[in-house]
């Protein structure tokens, strides 16, 4: 009897261990799914993330669709975090800040003056005359060696991505500066007696060999890799600081009056904030590009002094140099002060809409 009340111990053991086997086992499952469902919820949110984002480069909260390949792609991009700009700021002190900055523009700056020297030495050699075109390669070389040395090759400057997104934000800014040019034009003709008639044609050589290089020459050097990084931390004063370089490096040029300076420092600005609306060059060099185009080789001003071969319109009459802009053209006027105002105004509004809106 005691041996066989000792094996029904023994079984009573073995039944309840099992009985708490089994019951480990049915929570187990409880377990796996809740975190499965917590992970689920967090696929969901970079899901959402990654769809706010590819809204953003569409254009306005996703209102304007991308095609399914592009969301997928910048889904991706924004998971990887691959682009220190939009990554977090990990230099604190502001000593080493300011010397990460400072090393940065004398070294951007001293690699685009040596490429320029010689550069311009090897086109004299050759007999070639492309300014421009010698300003452009300087400063993309500048911009490659600059990021490869304190970025180690990381920085997208805003030309990398879908073609189909460069050329609408190319295109949008070629219209809206076309639109802006086109009211300061009316605003001249209806304060003075200047007015258009028909010209020799559009100049296209000076098109390909200078307002074509000056426009992304321009924006890669005011608005490429120096302004982003330094706009990384302090966003006004990377506005403030590119668009008084800008003003200065034009400062020299023919006909420049108090007018045209202080026309040239909106025009930093209002390039900068066109950077501002998309974080990419495309739509600032369309309006640079566009702006310069209308207003020289199209209605047949001078553009900040010089003055285009050719122009499908010709001037005929005149006014006085603060409202037709003189011999530095429509941007020595104070209609240009005028429509750059407007322009401002309007992208700054958009940006902040854009901004609620990515928020929300």
């Amino acid at each position: 009897m005691k041996r066989v009340g000792e094996h029904d111990d023994e079984r009573g053991d073995e039944h309840r261990a099992g009985e708490d086997e089994r019951i480990e086992s049915r929570q187990q499952p409880d377990d796996e799914q809740k975190r499965a469902g917590e992970l689920g919820v967090r696929g969901d949110v970079a899901e959402e993330r990654g769809d706010v984002v590819a809204g953003e480069i569409g254009g306005e909260r996703g209102d304007t669709a991308l095609p399914e390949y592009l969301r997928v792609s910048v889904r991706q991009e924004d998971r990887s975090g691959a682009q220190p700009q939009h990554q977090r700021r990990d230099v604190n002190s502001p000593v080493v800040h300011t010397a990460s900055i400072v090393a940065t523009i004398s070294l951007f700056v001293a690699i685009y003056l040596a490429t320029l020297v010689v550069g311009a030495w090897v086109a004299r050699l050759a007999g070639l005359e492309s300014f421009y075109w010698l300003a452009l390669l300087s400063a993309a070389v500048a911009t490659a060696g600059t990021v490869s040395i304190m970025e180690r090759g990381r920085w997208n400057i805003g030309f990398l991505v879908p073609p189909v997104l460069a050329a609408r934000e190319f295109a949008i800014g070629i219209g809206f500066a076309a639109a802006l040019i086109a009211g300061a034009d009316l605003l001249i003709e209806l304060s003075t007696p200047l007015r258009h008639t028909c010209g020799s044609g559009f100049p296209w050589l000076d098109l390909l060999i200078v307002y074509v290089p000056a426009a992304i020459h321009e924006e890669v050097v005011f608005r490429g890799y120096v302004f982003q990084k330094m706009r990384l931390w302090n966003r006004p004063g990377a506005i403030i600081s590119s668009s008084v370089v800008f003003a200065a490096l034009h400062s020299g040029n023919e006909g420049i009056t108090a007018i045209a300076i202080a026309n040239l420092l909106f025009a930093g600005v209002f390039l900068a904030l066109a950077y501002e609306r998309y974080r990419r060059l495309w739509f600032p060099i369309g309006i640079h590009l566009g702006w310069n185009v209308v207003s020289g080789p199209i209605l047949a001003f001078p553009v900040s002094g010089f003055v285009p071969s050719a122009s499908l319109l010709r001037v005929t009459g005149g006014g006085p140099a603060w409202l037709t802009g003189g011999r530095f053209g429509l941007e020595g006027s104070v209609a240009a002060a005028v429509v750059e105002t407007a322009g401002i105004v309007l992208l700054l509004k958009r940006n902040a809409e854009c901004r609620m809106q990515n928020a929300e």
